[in-house]
């Protein structure tokens, strides 16, 4: 082929293509055409997704931004919603329960707290200016380190918390402010909607108070465990002192109690307390540069004194265990040196169990005498009279409503009575050990003391040791027959006042009659000489051997010595059964006499009353002889105030003239044979130089023994009963009951100094005749000085002496007693 050349021929698309696309209309052609103009190349491929995909991102976007706007408002609203319905915080507007107390002074004539009765909550509100800055400085410390710097809320704290919630931690986020918010409003739902709340109503109290007003609010509400609640109530319970007298120790276990009572309780968890200060002292207060490190030292090793808890289950004594945690100091046994806590229930550590008599196996131990019960009973009792509330609300009242109450109590004469009565041998000769402390078949007794202005000074609601507190009380509580000891208030003294008889008239020794209905069994009715023509018996008899009486006349004051009831029921004859009644229950202050059966001769005459009297009514009414006839209401409190030093209950100190100054005198003289003769019923009650007058008393079934003394200082009345009333009878053990008196008062006076009772100057003191009672004259044989008003002195004697003057002047016919 040899150099025969190869032509190249190029080959067009349109003639590549089949013929039968040659053949396309003009259409076709035209689409073809454009298509071939309008061919993208690669960048214009990519730049139009890339603009597909922006033109979706802000689609997204704007999107997204409309919601969050939409969201934005919604939550705006919401907010708003919030902020509007939290209400402001009011801090002088808020009701709050309060602790109440009660003081006596001691023997410096300075207050001293005997008690602390708290609600449900027990608060002692105190001023922050008399909190310790040292004692601020913990809580601050502990609970909110920036409390000064920020305006209710804690933004970092907050945001800080949030951050640990999402990824499950734990941690307390709310300020102080917020604290106290949450305690006022008692809002506590755990949603987002009451941390708002929270949020405005902080941001809202920090505008209207100033950081120490928030403080003090914060600090005298929130609460330590049990019914402690604020820094007053904490220091107390705790340690048993004042806020002002907080160690940085004690600050430090009290600033550490908030976060979580239950766990840091030092009485609950010792060991979790102890952890707890030594983080609030090291954590806090040292490291945020509060104290020194010779105070976090010295804090650190300082012993704690706690105050022992009062009730329930106590852990608190030794227990060397515990003492790398706290030592613990208590008051039951200093001379055996420092005592430490152990986990043994109190029940167990009262001592050796026993079921002996007259000592109680109770499971709490006792934090009130005698006095402090009717003290608080009486203050109850009056508060729900003025109030015109029920007993039980205002006991609620009382120790919820912050007051503060002053007793008369002498408290070193208290001391002593209660060490006197706990022994069963001041009372009894001997007694069955065996029986229990509960038994119907003790018997029980009680004392009370009082001065002549009405003010009760000791008392003893029983025999033996005392079963707790606010128990039963006989001084206060015991309602029961007062027997003989009716005579000189009811009866003598009365007829005496109304010039029916004088201290010399002689009255016969002889009993009446009385409707067997009105007899009883108490009423000194004979057992026999039943008249069933008239349905009569005779009555009163007497207990001395003169039994129904011999006929013969006596002086007025020799009836009284020998506490005759023949002659006590002739007086009452005399008085008037209305009178003598009206005179107990109006200038005597007698609360428990029934006004129906109780105004009839065998109860007004001899004491056989349907329910009876208080041993302290009783003693009340005695003062009248000591004091020149005044009455004074017995009162357990001088004063008590409520919570704004508004004294709310107050002792009558003007008291009621129950009967003139000389026949109180007159009466008190005819006591004194009682006493001081060596053939009176109370002659066992002399206590050396000074003078006492007194009156026995004897319940007619013998249910009741009793003894009324007077010293110029004092008058006591003393009483013997079993609970439920039954017969004393004289092999039971009991000792004389003039003698117990005795025995208790020589605690209480000196024996060696003389002291007389003042005279009335108005009362006469002349000498009568012992045949007649009339005053003497130099022809009669035998003569006596008497003590006469001057509105009713005795004719002077006729110089008869033959025993007939009486038969012939007095009441000789036999009485009939209605």
């Amino acid at each position: 082929m040899g150099g025969k050349k190869i032509k190249y021929v190029k080959i067009k698309d349109e003639d590549y293509m089949p013929k039968s696309r040659n053949k396309m209309n003009k259409d076709e052609q035209a689409v073809e055409s454009y298509y071939h103009s309008h061919k993208l190349s690669v960048w214009q491929k990519i730049h139009g997704v890339l603009s597909f995909f922006g033109t979706t991102l802000l689609s997204i976007f704007l999107i997204l931004i409309i919601t969050f706007c939409i969201v934005a408002a919604a939550l705006t609203v919401y907010i708003m919603q919030f902020a509007e319905s939290s209400f402001d915080v009011d801090l002088t507007n808020v009701e709050l329960s309060y602790s109440s107390f009660i003081y006596a002074k001691d023997e410096k004539n300075e207050d001293v707290l005997l008690k602390q009765i708290s609600g449900e909550t027990s608060r002692i509100w105190v001023d922050i200016e008399d909190i310790p800055q040292h004692v601020i400085d913990c809580f601050v410390a502990t609970e909110d380190q920036r409390f000064f710097e920020h305006n209710g809320v804690d933004w970092k704290r907050t945001l800080s918390v949030t951050v640990k919630a999402i990824f499950g931690g734990t941690d307390g986020g709310s300020t102080i402010t917020q604290q106290l918010v949450r305690d006022i409003t008692k809002d506590n739902e755990t949603t987002i909607g009451r941390k708002l709340r929270e949020i405005f109503r902080a941001l809202s109290l920090e505008n209207k108070y100033t950081k120490y007003d928030i403080l003090e609010s914060y600090l005298n509400r929130i609460g330590f465990g049990g019914t402690a609640y604020g820094i007053g109530s904490a220091a107390y319970h705790y340690f048993g002192k004042e806020v002002k007298d907080l160690t940085i120790a004690e600050a430090a276990i009290l600033a550490g109690i908030v976060r979580s009572p239950t766990n840091y309780n030092p009485y609950a968890n010792l060991r979790q307390s102890k952890i707890r200060q030594e983080y609030v002292l090291k954590d806090c207060l040292y490291a945020q540069g509060y104290i020194t490190t010779d105070e976090l030292e010295d804090a650190l090793a300082e012993k704690i004194k706690f105050r022992r808890p009062v009730k329930g289950t106590y852990y608190g004594y030794t227990d060397m265990r515990y003492n790398d945690y706290y030592g613990i100091i208590t008051e039951d046994n200093k001379n055996e040196g420092d005592l430490y806590y152990q986990d043994v229930p109190w029940d167990e550590i009262l001592g050796e169990d026993s079921s002996l008599a007259y000592q109680w196996n109770g499971s709490y131990t006792v934090s009130q005498d005698w006095y402090l019960d009717a003290a608080i009973d009486q203050i109850v009792n009056d508060l729900a009279a003025k109030l015109g509330i029920s007993y039980n609300e205002a006991w609620d009242e009382f120790r919820s409503g912050g007051y503060t109450a002053y007793l008369n109590v002498d408290m070193a004469m208290q001391k002593k009575l209660g060490e006197l009565f706990e022994n069963p041998y001041t009372c009894l000769k001997e007694y069955n050990a065996s029986l229990p402390a509960d038994s119907k078949n003790l018997i029980q007794g009680a004392f009370v003391i009082m001065d002549y202005r009405g003010d009760v000074l000791a008392c003893a609601g029983g025999i033996g040791e005392k079963p707790g507190d606010n128990c039963f009380n006989r001084a206060t509580q015991a309602v029961s027959a007062i027997g003989s000891t009716i005579k000189p208030i009811g009866n003598y003294s009365v007829a005496i006042d109304n010039n029916l008889i004088t201290y010399s008239t002689m009255l016969q020794d002889l009993s009446g009659k009385i409707h067997a209905e009105h007899a009883g069994g108490g009423s000194h009715a004979a057992e026999s000489g039943y008249n069933e023509a008239d349905q009569t018996v005779r009555w009163p008899h007497n207990y001395q051997e003169t039994g129904f009486g011999s006929g013969a006349y006596w002086p007025a004051w020799y009836a009284v010595q020998k506490s005759m009831n023949t002659i006590a029921a002739r007086v009452m004859q005399k008085v008037g059964l209305v009178n003598s009644y009206n005179h107990l229950v109006h200038n005597l202050g007698f609360e428990h006499l029934d006004s129906v059966n109780d105004i009839a001769y065998a109860p007004l005459a001899t004491g056989a009353l349907t329910n009876g009297a208080t041993l302290t009514e009783l003693t009340a009414a005695y003062q009248v002889m000591g004091n020149g006839g005044m009455y004074y209401k017995p009162s357990y409190y001088s004063r008590v105030y409520d919570n704004k030093g508004v004294v709310v209950l107050e002792q009558d100190t003007n008291g009621k003239r129950a009967i003139g100054e000389d026949s109180a005198w007159i009466t008190n003289r005819m006591m004194l044979k009682v006493v001081q003769d060596d053939y009176g019923t109370g002659k066992n009650a002399k206590l050396g130089k000074v003078e006492v007058v007194g009156k026995t008393g004897t319940a007619n079934d013998m249910s009741n023994l009793l003894f009324a003394g007077l010293t110029p200082e004092y008058v006591a009345c003393y009483r013997i009963a079993y609970d439920d009333n039954h017969e004393i009878k004289s092999t039971d053990g009991w000792r004389t009951m003039a003698l117990v008196w005795h025995d208790v008062m020589v605690n209480f006076v000196d024996t060696e100094t003389e002291q007389t009772f003042t005279p009335d100057p108005s009362t006469l003191e002349l000498r009568y005749c012992t045949d007649t009672g009339l005053l003497a004259t130099s022809k009669c044989p035998s003569t006596m000085i008497g003590y006469y008003r001057k509105s009713n002195i005795p004719p002077s004697c006729d110089s008869r002496h033959d025993g007939l003057y009486w038969s012939e002047h007095g009441d000789t016919t036999i009485p009939l007693y209605e």
